[in-house]
């Protein structure tokens, strides 16, 4: 082995002692359960726009099928390393309606408020009572970027149309939202033990704690 080869060797040896180990990552996989009747959507009538808009709209508030309960943010708290990354996050308005009903996104994320509608819509949008966003969307087709740097729980409301509604978690950890089946994974995790929220808009929280392993996934069930 050449001089110049043997120090390479050397010096790659001592870097991998001084790094750190890889962090291996699981997975927290469960099920959000409902422990009252399934509670199919509401039909709410519509008493503005109604070319647009329909007749009527489905009551999104509450919905559980099978057992388990859809819109639910899951987030995992106490996991040290970075924070998740931001993304780049839609809020449509479709028929009068906010399109998706409940997300989460990370700390910084951007999200493009957009209508798909005929109509003028004012999406509005608070944490607490300080307004987050109030935007006029009087023609369909616009785009209009929102940073979100606080975090938070911003609720949305169309200032046109009363029976419009969404929620925006803005979140500093990994979440995820439950499916209509109540299901949901949060990927990536470090080994370790951690305590879980699940928030509802209209049921409120429940803390679980669970430990996640180094590889693999661990389960969960929350019920409400």
């Amino acid at each position: 082995m050449s001089r110049r080869a043997a120090r390479s060797h050397a010096l790659a040896a001592l870097l991998a002692l001084l790094l750190p180990a890889a962090v291996r990552a699981g997975e927290l996989r469960g099920t959000v359960r409902y422990a009252g009747a399934a509670a199919p959507a509401a039909a709410v009538p519509v008493h503005k726009d109604q070319e647009a808009c329909g007749t009527s709209v489905p009551d999104e508030s509450l919905l559980a099928a099978g057992g388990g309960l859809a819109n639910v943010v899951v987030q995992v708290r106490g996991v040290s390393g970075p924070a998740p990354r931001p993304v780049r996050a839609t809020l449509d308005q479709d028929h009068c309606r906010f399109r998706p009903h409940v997300q989460a996104v990370p700390v910084g994320s951007t999200m493009d408020i957009v209508s798909s509608d005929p109509v003028l819509h004012n999406v509005h949008g608070w944490i607490g009572r300080a307004t987050v966003f109030n935007q006029a969307m009087p023609t369909p087709g616009r785009r209009m970027p929102r940073r979100l740097d606080r975090p938070g729980i911003i609720q949305v409301k169309c200032d046109v149309h009363d029976w419009m509604s969404a929620w925006v978690l803005v979140v500093e950890g990994p979440a995820a939202v439950t499916g209509a089946d109540g299901g949901f994974a949060v990927k990536d995790l470090p080994a370790g033990s951690y305590t879980v929220v699940a928030w509802h808009e209209r049921l409120g929280e429940r803390v679980a704690q669970v430990t996640v392993p180094a590889a693999g996934a661990a389960s969960l069930e929350i019920r409400y």
